[in-house]
């Protein structure tokens, strides 16, 4: 005789759409259409990390499609390079959504679902839960129990009976004896769960939309909210003929240290200087405004804190036509380039136009995404983040320290 469970799920709502549920069956006294054992649950997200704007996806599913009642995945939060995010947090579209705008997405046996596109603002650590609802068969007996107690004076024999797993698990104890003839089975369920992680770092030209200066503006932000995190624990690295603002000002900024958020009682919030600022240069002028040593004071009865130590270097002519800035932050690292193509590469005006061969030019324009044609030229900017730790293994590789050493130094 067969038994089908026509589960209670199946009018389960998931915000205001009927979740997808699939009917388990199973025969006694055996139940073999089950597993033995609890089912396991797989959790795929592909790509593991993103680096030009894309979606995820996120393929869920047990080992028992048979004994599974439902599968459902969620986006279960993110971290951002300046903030943590979770579903409901203010201003940030979660990733993933399912029917009606619900936190999950739910199949059976199994559910394969794709995130939204992802830019630049979604860079990070990105965590996906899932879950799945089985059945599965234990074998269980009856034993027989005898244990010694003692009553103050003397031992007393206990002896009682019980039931006890022996497939696929043996729980019984070392002092209980198994009733012959005494094994059933029995039909075990509940929810299992797994979760997986994926990476963005999308360079910030590849947003739709985002054009030079918006770049800058919000890089020069992006900047000061990852210093009030980091603050001293911030770097910064430059080859530089110039740096723009806003992005100078916030460079200078974070070389200073600050304190905000202020109340009325005039107690802040303090961001300490940044731990290191370097910038070299064959122009001198430049460094004007952005070089701080000292320390940081303030307040009513002053008091200093965090070193000041924002240095430059005229090295000579060796930096070229390119600003190459490189920061380390709090949870991300940031390399921007700034360079100029002279105009013989886009200008059919410039009588120098037609002597830059044609396969030359196209491989310069087109490694241009992000630019702003100024009197000068064209203006290419590129800004691209990353996991943190790579702007100290760039020091090393520029040798940023010993071009410090020999360049003349400021202060």
């Amino acid at each position: 005789m067969s038994r089908t469970l026509l589960l209670a799920w199946a009018l389960l709502w998931i915000g205001k759409g009927v979740a997808q549920t699939c009917t388990v069956q199973y025969t006694p006294p055996d139940y073999r259409e089950l597993p033995l054992g609890q089912p396991s649950l797989s959790l795929q997200v592909s790509p593991n990390s993103l680096t030009q704007p894309g979606s995820f996806s996120v393929l869920a599913s047990t080992n028992a499609p048979g004994a599974t009642a439902w599968v459902r995945v969620s986006w279960s939060g993110g971290q951002l390079a300046v903030k943590d995010v979770a579903w409901g947090t203010p201003g940030y579209d979660p990733p993933l959504k399912g029917a009606n705008g619900s936190q999950w997405v739910q199949g059976c046996p199994s559910v394969s679902a794709s995130t939204r596109s992802l830019d630049d603002r979604d860079n990070g650590k990105h965590t996906f839960q899932a879950e799945a609802f089985v059945y599965w068969r234990e074998q269980w007996a009856n034993f027989q129990c005898t244990t010694q107690r003692w009553n103050g004076s003397s031992w007393e024999t206990d002896t009682y009976t019980g039931s006890y797993q022996v497939s696929p698990l043996y729980s019984a104890p070392p002092y209980c004896t198994e009733v012959p003839n005494s094994r059933y089975w029995t039909v075990r369920s509940g929810t299992i769960t797994a979760t997986g992680t994926a990476y963005a770092y999308i360079s910030w030209e590849q947003r739709p939309g985002m054009d030079y200066d918006a770049a800058l503006a919000e890089f020069a932000q992006r900047i000061g909210e990852d210093h009030k995190r980091a603050t001293a624990g911030m770097l910064a690295y430059a080859y530089a003929k110039e740096i723009n603002e806003p992005v100078r000002g916030a460079l200078s900024r974070v070389a200073q240290g600050y304190f905000y958020d202020c109340n009325w009682l005039g107690i802040c919030n303090r961001a300490d200087p940044a731990g290191e600022v370097k910038i070299l240069t064959d122009v001198p002028s430049i460094l004007s405004g952005l070089l701080y040593t000292g320390r940081l004071c303030g307040g009513f009865i002053t008091f200093c804190f965090g070193g000041q130590n924002s240095r430059g270097a005229d090295i000579g002519p060796k930096v070229e036509i390119k600003t190459f800035l490189m920061v380390k932050g709090w949870r991300h690292d940031y390399l921007l380039l700034d360079r100029l193509i002279p105009r013989r590469y886009y200008d059919p005006a410039d009588r120098e136009y037609p002597g830059v061969p044609e396969e030359e030019r196209q491989q310069v324009l087109q490694g241009c995404r992000l630019y702003k044609d100024t009197q000068e030229g064209r203006r290419c900017l590129a800004l691209v983040e990353t996991p943190t730790g790579i702007v100290p293994t760039l020091k090393g590789l520029l040798m940023i320290d010993p071009m410090f050493q020999r360049g003349r130094q400021y202060p």
